[in-house]
C-alpha cells in the first residue's frame, strides 16, 4: 500500500453514500486488486463511521465535499448530489496528483490494462472518456426515437434548451462516470462553468454528464474516446465470460476483457445474468464484483455447470 503521505501520479476517485457503501467496497476492493500502489481518493456523501473506517484501512483519501457551485434551491439537494458538483472539482479537493481517474461506485475494474490506458489517453491535455456505443449495444439496433428524441437529446434540452438538443442530440452520450483527465487540463474549468450553467437553469440527474457533453461536441475539448471495454454497460450488453481465464470479455470477437464494468442503472446491481461461454453453454451470475469471486477465481473455471 502506498502511504497517505506520499502523493504519487495517479488518483482514483470514487464517492458514495452508506446505501452505496457496498459496491464502492468492490470497487476499493477490485482496484487493490489490480493495482495496490494506486492512490484512492473518496468523497464521503454520507458514509457511516464504520464505512470511512475501512475505507481508511485500505489507504483511502478521505474527503466530505462542501458544495462547489452556487445554484437555486441547493438546500434541497440531497447529499449525494454533491457527487456530480464535485467531479469538475476533483484538483481541488484532492490537490497534488498528476492524474485524476474518476470511477464511479457502481464500476469496478477487471483489468489493470485499462488504468493505465486511461492515463496515457490523458496525456496532451485530452480527456480520455468511453461513448456509450458499440457494435453490442442493443440501444443502437433499436427503432428510432419519434422526433429524434433520444436520451440525449432530452439531456441537452433540459440542460441548454431546444436549439442545443437539436444541434447536439445526434451525437452519442460520452459517460462521465469513467474518465481520466491530467490537473493542468482546461477541461476542469470549462465543465465547472457549464454545470453552474445548467445549474442555474435546472438540477436534474445527468447535469454534470450533459455539461461535460457539451463541453465536447459544443465547445470542441480535446478528447480521446475510448473503446466500450473501457466502460463497458451490462444493461446494454452482457458480457461473454472466458471460463479458461475466469475473465469477463466483449460479447463478440476478437472478445476483448471488460476492463471496467460499469453497473449503471438500478436493475444492474441486483440483476442475474445469463452469459454465453466461449467455451459452449452459458452461466448465471451478477455481475458484483464481490459476488463473482467465486466464479473468476476457482481454479479452472470451466469446471463450473453448464446451463
Amino acid at each position: 500500500m502506498i502511504s497517505k503521505t506520499n502523493r504519487g501520479p495517479l488518483l482514483i476517485a470514487s464517492g458514495a453514500d452508506r446505501g452505496y457503501f457496498c459496491l464502492l467496497r468492490d470497487l476499493v476492493l477490485s482496484i487493490r486488486a489490480q493495482r495496490p500502489d494506486i492512490a484512492i481518493g473518496i468523497l464521503d456523501l454520507g458514509l457511516d463511521p464504520q464505512h470511512r473506517d475501512w475505507l481508511a484501512a485500505a489507504a483511502a483519501e478521505i474527503v466530505t465535499p462542501g458544495w462547489d457551485l452556487e445554484f437555486p434551491r441547493r438546500d434541497r439537494m440531497p447529499a449525494t448530489f454533491k457527487a456530480q458538483v464535485a467531479r469538475p472539482f476533483l484538483p481541488r479537493h484532492f490537490p497534488g496528483y498528476e492524474t485524476y481517474l474518476w470511477i464511479d461506485a457502481d464500476a469496478w475494474v477487471q483489468d489493470r490494462r485499462v488504468i493505465d490506458l486511461y492515463v496515457s489517453a490523458a496525456g496532451q491535455g485530452k480527456l480520455a472518456i468511453t461513448p456509450e456505443i458499440d457494435r453490442a449495444y442493443k440501444r443502437h439496433y433499436k427503432r428510432p426515437k419519434p422526433f429524434g428524441w433520444t436520451l440525449a437529446w432530452k439531456n441537452y434540452r433540459e440542460a441548454f434548451g431546444w436549439r442545443a438538443a437539436d444541434r447536439l442530440g445526434r451525437n452519442p452520450m460520452v459517460n462521465c462516470g469513467v474518465f481520466a483527465l491530467h490537473r493542468a487540463a482546461p477541461h476542469w474549468e470549462a465543465w465547472a462553468r457549464l454545470l453552474a450553467r445548467v445549474l442555474q437553469r435546472t438540477q436534474f440527474f445527468f447535469a454534470e454528464q450533459a455539461a461535460l457533453n457539451y463541453a465536447i461536441f459544443a465547445e470542441r475539448m480535446p478528447v480521446n474516446f475510448l473503446p466500450a471495454y473501457c466502460n463497458w454497460m451490462p444493461g446494454d450488453a452482457p458480457p461473454a465470460f472466458d471460463a479458461a481465464r475466469g475473465l469477463f470479455v466483449e460479447p463478440y470477437a476478437p472478445h476483448e476483457v471488460i476492463g471496467v464494468m460499469h453497473l449503471a442503472g438500478r436493475e444492474q446491481k441486483t440483476h442475474v445474468f445469463r452469459l454465453n461461454r466461449l467455451d459452449g453453454g452459458s452461466v448465471e451470475t451478477s455481475l458484483r464484483y464481490g459476488e463473482t469471486r467465486a466464479l473468476c477465481g476457482a481454479p479452472g473455471a470451466a469446471a463450473f455447470s453448464r446451463l
